[in-house]
């Protein structure tokens, strides 16, 4: 039972650090298929940026869901 709620904050710990550190990847994967958060258009083809609020947003989130597992990590041996 401890070696599953230690995956699930080490996992926890690790996609949290993924969002803190490529944010960008988050959001691309998250808009495939769907229009942009950003309203603007470009030429067919053109790659437009993804507005820095998102990117903050997503860090944000990165640190949130990283504190989240290192206290569930904690817990298990407090």
């Amino acid at each position: 039972m401890v070696a599953r709620e230690l995956i699930a904050a080490v996992l926890g710990v690790g996609f949290g650090l993924f969002l803190v550190a490529f944010p960008q990847a988050f959001v691309r994967s998250w808009t495939a298929g769907r229009g942009r958060p950003d309203p603007s258009r470009g030429e067919y083809g053109a790659d437009g940026s993804t507005p820095e609020k998102w990117l903050w947003v997503v860090r944000g989130a990165g640190v949130l869901v990283a504190a989240i597992g290192i206290g569930f990590g904690a817990s298990l041996y407090l």
